[in-house]
């Protein structure tokens, strides 16, 4: 028998590097933080609600051991700084009465220490400031993914209770066993379970406990409102009606303060990681026509700063927006009856096991079959899985067009490669990130359109089963009764579920193949509940009415989100826009101006006469591509909270700086 199973990966791996990095922690400082434990209660406190698994004086020993070796390399580097730097210096033209001799001959060897003990003790501190504030930032990341996930665990918490066959702790354990599925505040209650199944904790003692380690106000808040229902004999389930009805209210309100962090955002990327990269680059400009040690620093600033402000941008936002829940493992396993074990069956033939192998592995090559014969169901699906085609077919495209620009194209010595060989070298590169990544982009836009469309046809399918359902008549006849009814794209997706009934197939397995099929976030949470309810209550209206409700709510916020969001992915457009218009503009106009012979120098102009305009121009263009694909990064994350969103962005931006540069310079 088959059957449809979900796994989640957790667990901890401990490998030979933190056991030691541990061991030589607590051998060194363990000692000295356990006499001084009273010093570190903020810190044991802010790691049991970032729920980092890991004890106090631990975690204080590690952060003292990271410090020590960064300090400790810092100091290295100081020393040879500075003795590299001052080797020559000497202090021979102070008087004797001021310095003595014995300093003014040992001055760079003094100085050299003096480095590197600043060098030891700032690194050593902002370390150490860094990874004592790493519990705090994990908190709110936590309290954040609290908040968010909050109204489905409530709506779930109510449906469940308001169909009466579960009690208020057999409904925690439900949701525990999709924690999942339903984000951080359900794991949070899963804490609630296991300090009652686990430690033998009464209820209200684990809902206090609760209510103490959890980072979020919003979450503390409903935890202390259970607490006094259950502590006063009160309804429950009107509780958590009020206050499914209350965080629906008020979804629209966080929203719109979301939007409000999410516009300064977008105005420190505009400031700091647009205007401000732009600024540098002019003044670095025009410092080279007189220093030629500029260009190194321009090198810098576009191949490596712009890159790395870029991601840690990306993670200082994707703390406030939140990456989207990856989607739960669905695989299929094999499941041995054992309820006919005891009744006497013939023996088969010999190769039985033989011929159950050629089944298993002819089932096995239908699906390879299935998937070679219809690749773009398959790449629709999964649009990821195009990346197995699309990389070597640009590799090797890449590849085949500069084999002849090999011999020059030298890494090692990047300065002294020839700048028109680079220029033609870049359109390949060019066209083989193209390659790479368009078919990417089709097969991701058409799955996140053919998402939209189920995700706003679900609330409206659910309203016509619980409208069926209340009229007496039981799911599955109201799912086959359905059809009947206008679901748009989830007809044909319907249909297989009827096929899968009528097939024999018990309602939660074809349920759950249902689900599998569609894959979002939104149908797993609802087919998640629909299945228990079904298990355990026969009131299903009421959780298909629950369950259309808030369908419902997430496909307005959603709608409301998608609309404000393109005010911000517009910003980020119209700042690159402004980024490539000065690029082109230095590399069109301003330093084709510039005298470049001797000549026609004037005097007094301490102007460089022989600065390579090539080589400008195309550091200017490689500015303008690594720029345009960082922005375009940054607009997906904005616009549709993951990176995978923004590579259309990126090409479409890389296009433009590719074309201005290509036709008007």
């Amino acid at each position: 028998m088959r059957i449809y199973s979900q796994t989640v990966g957790e667990g901890v791996q401990v490998n030979f590097i933190t056991n030691a990095i541990d061991f030589t922690a607590h051998l060194l400082f363990g000692k000295h933080i356990r006499r001084n434990i009273d010093r570190f209660l903020d810190t044991r406190n802010m790691l049991r609600k970032a729920s980092m698994g890991m004890l106090v004086e631990q975690y204080v020993s590690q952060a003292c051991l990271v410090s020590l070796l960064i300090g400790l390399f810092a100091a290295i580097a100081g020393m040879t700084l500075g003795l590299h730097s001052f080797k020559d210096m000497a202090l021979s033209h102070v008087g004797p009465w001021l310095v003595p001799a014995t300093i003014s001959a040992n001055f760079p060897f003094i100085f050299s220490l003096l480095l590197c003990i600043t060098f030891f003790a700032v690194a050593f501190s902002l370390t150490y400031y860094v990874y004592m504030s790493i519990p705090e930032v994990q908190a709110n990341v936590r309290s954040s993914l609290i908040n968010q996930s909050l109204p489905h665990t409530t709506a779930y918490l109510y449906a469940m209770s308001r169909g009466g066959g579960l009690n208020l702790l057999d409904v925690m354990r439900s949701i525990t066993d999709n924690y999942h599925i339903y984000g951080a505040s359900a794991e949070e209650i899963g804490y609630i379970v296991k300090d009652m199944d686990c430690y033998g904790t009464d209820l209200l003692t684990a809902l206090e406990k609760a209510s103490q380690r959890t980072p979020s106000q919003k979450f503390k808040d409903f935890i202390e409102g259970l607490t006094s229902i259950v502590a006063s004999g009160g309804d429950v389930t009107s509780y958590l009606r009020a206050k499914n009805d209350q965080y629906r209210l008020t979804a629209s309100k966080e929203q719109k303060l979301f939007f409000e962090t999410l516009g300064v955002m977008a105005e420190i990327y505009i400031s700091a990681f647009v205007a401000g990269p732009l600024f540098l680059i002019t003044i670095l400009v025009v410092l080279g026509l007189i220093n030629t040690g500029s260009m190194v620093i321009l090198n810098y600033m576009i191949y490596l700063l712009i890159p790395l402000s870029t991601i840690v941008f990306i993670i200082l936002l994707s703390s406030i927006t939140g990456e989207s829940s990856n989607l739960h493992n669905v695989y299929l396993k094999e499941k041995k009856l054992e309820i006919f074990s005891h009744v006497r069956i013939r023996p088969g033939p010999e190769n039985e096991e033989e011929l159950r192998k050629k089944i298993l592995f002819r089932e096995k090559m239908l699906k390879v079959i299935y998937t070679l014969t219809h690749p773009f169901h398959f790449l629709k699906s999964t649009p990821a899985y195009v990346f197995i085609l699309s990389v070597p077919a640009a590799a090797i495209y890449l590849l085949w067009n500069i084999r002849n620009y090999t011999g020059s194209l030298n890494i090692a010595v990047f300065r002294n490669i020839n700048s028109a060989t680079v220029a033609i070298i870049d359109d390949y590169v060019f066209i083989a990130l193209l390659i790479m990544f368009i078919p990417f982009v089709v097969f991701n836009e058409m799955r996140n359109y053919r998402v939209r469309q189920i995700e706003s046809h679900i609330p409206e399918f659910l309203s016509n089963l619980a409208g069926i359902n209340e009229a007496g008549i039981v799911l599955v006849d109201a799912i086959e009764m359905s059809m009947k009814m206008k679901i748009g794209v989830l007809h044909a997706e319907v249909r297989r579920l009827i096929n899968d009934l009528s097939w024999g197939a018990k309602l939660d397995d074809a349920l759950r193949k249902f689900e599998y099929r569609i894959r979002t976030d939104m149908t797993q949470r609802i087919i998640t509940l629909i299945i228990k309810a079904n298990e355990t209550t026969s009131d299903i209206k009421s959780v298909l009415t629950i369950a259309a409700h808030d369908a419902d709510v997430q496909k307005h916020l959603k709608k409301e989100r998608n609309a404000e969001m393109f005010v911000y992915v517009f910003i980020i457009y119209i700042a690159f826009m402004v980024f490539l218009f000065i690029v082109y503009i230095l590399a069109a106009y301003f330093l084709p101006a510039i005298p470049s012979a001797s000549g026609a120098v004037q005097v007094g102009m301490p102007l460089i006469t022989d600065f390579d305009l090539e080589a400008y121009t195309m550091i200017f263009f490689h500015a303008a591509m690594i720029q345009g694909f960082c922005s375009g990064i940054v607009a997906g994350k904005m616009g549709a909270g993951n990176i995978r969103s923004g590579i259309k962005h990126s090409l479409t931006m890389m296009c433009i700086a590719y074309l201005v540069f290509a036709l008007l310079i």
